[in-house]
């Protein structure tokens, strides 16, 4: 995995601080219909979109994970 730059890694920080402190409705749904397991990675792609949203650069998802997003 490539080293992130200052200005990602806070963006990315801020991004899954935010997710910690006020998650949203989602993923409640989620760990109760799908199961805690899909419940963390949606966590972690709504993390990821909100830090694309505020300008950090985090290439899009390939190989195994973009996969198993399909299936």
């Amino acid at each position: 995995m490539a080293k992130q730059g200052t200005k990602t890694a806070k963006k990315l920080q801020s991004a899954f601080h935010e997710m910690k402190e006020n998650p949203p409705a989602i993923l409640a749904k989620t760990r109760k219909k799908e199961g805690a397991a899909q419940a963390n990675r949606q966590r972690v792609a709504i993390g990821l979109s909100k830090a694309r949203a505020a300008g950090a650069r985090i290439p899009k998802a390939s190989g195994r994970l973009k996969n198993m997003a399909e299936g």
